[in-house]
Protein backbone atom coordinates (compact mmCIF):
# COMPACT_ATOMS: atom_id res chain seq x y z
CA UNK A 1 0.00 0.00 0.00
CA UNK A 2 1.21 3.80 -0.88
CA UNK A 3 2.12 5.87 2.13
CA UNK A 4 2.04 9.43 2.89
CA UNK A 5 5.41 10.89 1.91
CA UNK A 6 5.38 13.10 4.27
CA UNK A 7 3.50 13.33 8.01
CA UNK A 8 3.17 10.47 10.06
CA UNK A 9 2.98 7.65 7.99
CA UNK A 10 -0.66 7.49 7.90
CA UNK A 11 -2.04 4.56 4.94
CA UNK A 12 -4.73 5.85 2.48
CA UNK A 13 -8.16 3.77 2.05
CA UNK A 14 -8.03 1.28 -1.08
CA UNK A 15 -10.20 3.71 -3.37
CA UNK A 16 -7.71 6.79 -2.35
CA UNK A 17 -5.06 4.14 -3.25
CA UNK A 18 -6.56 3.43 -7.01
CA UNK A 19 -6.69 7.05 -7.67
CA UNK A 20 -2.89 7.86 -6.33
CA UNK A 21 -1.62 4.83 -8.74
CA UNK A 22 -3.58 5.82 -11.40
CA UNK A 23 -2.57 9.55 -11.48
CA UNK A 24 1.45 8.49 -10.56
CA UNK A 25 0.99 6.52 -14.14
CA UNK A 26 0.00 9.37 -16.34
CA UNK A 27 1.92 12.65 -17.58
CA UNK A 28 2.24 15.31 -15.32
CA UNK A 29 -1.23 17.86 -15.27
CA UNK A 30 1.04 21.34 -14.58
CA UNK A 31 4.44 21.93 -14.88
CA UNK A 32 6.54 24.60 -13.07
CA UNK A 33 9.37 26.51 -15.80
CA UNK A 34 11.68 29.18 -15.76
CA UNK A 35 8.74 31.42 -14.24
CA UNK A 36 9.36 29.82 -10.86
CA UNK A 37 5.87 29.72 -8.59
CA UNK A 38 3.77 32.15 -10.24
CA UNK A 39 0.29 33.24 -9.01
CA UNK A 40 -0.98 31.78 -12.28
CA UNK A 41 0.67 27.98 -11.73
CA UNK A 42 -0.65 28.39 -8.13
CA UNK A 43 -3.95 29.23 -9.32
CA UNK A 44 -3.95 26.49 -12.18
CA UNK A 45 -2.97 23.98 -9.27
CA UNK A 46 -5.31 25.02 -6.75
CA UNK A 47 -8.66 24.38 -9.96
CA UNK A 48 -7.23 21.09 -10.68
CA UNK A 49 -6.98 20.16 -6.82
CA UNK A 50 -10.94 20.57 -6.41
CA UNK A 51 -11.89 19.19 -9.65
CA UNK A 52 -9.58 16.03 -9.46
CA UNK A 53 -8.29 15.79 -5.97
CA UNK A 54 -5.36 14.69 -6.97
CA UNK A 55 -2.71 16.51 -8.90
CA UNK A 56 0.89 15.79 -10.21
CA UNK A 57 3.21 18.33 -11.35
CA UNK A 58 6.85 18.20 -12.97
CA UNK A 59 9.50 20.78 -12.45
CA UNK A 60 11.39 21.80 -15.44
CA UNK A 61 15.02 21.92 -14.80
CA UNK A 62 15.04 25.88 -15.49
CA UNK A 63 13.13 26.43 -12.80
CA UNK A 64 15.64 24.46 -10.10
CA UNK A 65 18.50 27.33 -10.24
CA UNK A 66 17.86 29.01 -6.60
CA UNK A 67 15.09 26.05 -4.81
CA UNK A 68 15.01 22.52 -5.19
CA UNK A 69 12.85 20.07 -5.77
CA UNK A 70 11.45 19.16 -2.33
CA UNK A 71 11.56 22.73 -1.43
CA UNK A 72 9.27 23.78 -4.17
CA UNK A 73 7.06 20.85 -3.31
CA UNK A 74 6.27 22.29 0.11
CA UNK A 75 5.81 25.63 -0.48
CA UNK A 76 3.30 24.83 -3.35
CA UNK A 77 1.17 22.12 -0.35
CA UNK A 78 1.64 25.12 2.05
CA UNK A 79 -0.07 27.77 -0.16
CA UNK A 80 -2.85 25.39 -1.08
CA UNK A 81 -3.22 23.53 2.41
CA UNK A 82 -2.16 20.24 0.28
CA UNK A 83 -0.72 16.54 1.00
CA UNK A 84 1.99 15.83 -0.70
CA UNK A 85 1.97 12.66 -1.58
CA UNK A 86 4.87 11.02 -3.50
CA UNK A 87 8.32 13.20 -4.97
CA UNK A 88 10.11 10.99 -7.48
CA UNK A 89 12.61 12.95 -9.37
CA UNK A 90 11.69 16.50 -10.88
CA UNK A 91 7.92 15.78 -10.27
CA UNK A 92 5.39 15.87 -7.52
CA UNK A 93 2.08 14.68 -6.82
CA UNK A 94 -0.28 16.32 -4.47
CA UNK A 95 -3.64 15.55 -2.66
CA UNK A 96 -6.04 17.88 -1.29
CA UNK A 97 -7.15 17.77 2.30
CA UNK A 98 -10.22 17.28 3.52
Amino acid sequence: MLTMWLGDEKTLREKETRNVRKVLSKPARVRIGKKGLSEGTINEIRRLLEKEEIVKVKILKTALKELEVEEIATEVSRKLNAEIIDVRGHTFTLKRRK
